[in-house]
């Protein structure tokens, strides 16, 4: 199968994106504008008000992508042709039970060693565990 570009789908990934930025931006642009008296009330205002936008554009979203979905399965499965045979799975049902089995008890194992190197890290080097954990931890994880 092939899977192919969908323009409507790009658009409100990128309208989600950018309502998304927008909703950090500009309370902090309003908290950092204003004076501390009328900081504290109209930037709660702003952000309930860009919080239940947001959930309203997140639900509006899931609408939108369950009826994309719908409709292309239903163009895929017009397009195939009836005549195709199933394709066999490469590994049995047992043999995935199995290796997510061993695969999960050593994801665990390497957990334990990375905790334990990260609290010996933030000692050595005395930086808070805290930043170490949501601040290095995922830039390393995501260049490797």
């Amino acid at each position: 199968k092939e899977q192919v570009f969908d323009k409507g789908n790009a658009i409100v990934s990128s309208g989600m994106l950018l309502m998304a930025v927008m909703g950090l931006l500009f309370p902090t642009l309003l908290r950092y504008t204003h004076s501390e008296i009328q900081a504290g009330s109209s930037v709660l205002s702003l952000s309930r008000l860009t919080s239940c936008v947001m959930l309203v554009a997140y639900a509006a979203y899931l609408f939108f992508q369950l009826k994309s979905q719908l409709s292309s399965c239903e163009k895929m499965n017009q397009n195939e042709e009836t005549s195709e045979a199933d394709e066999d799975p490469e590994i049995s049902k047992w043999e995935a039970i199995i290796w997510l089995s061993v695969l999960t008890a050593w994801v665990s194992l390497l957990s334990g060693y990375l905790v334990d190197a990260i609290e010996g890290a933030s000692v050595s080097w005395k930086i808070p565990i805290s930043f170490i954990s949501v601040i290095l931890l995922p830039i390393v994880g995501n260049a490797a």
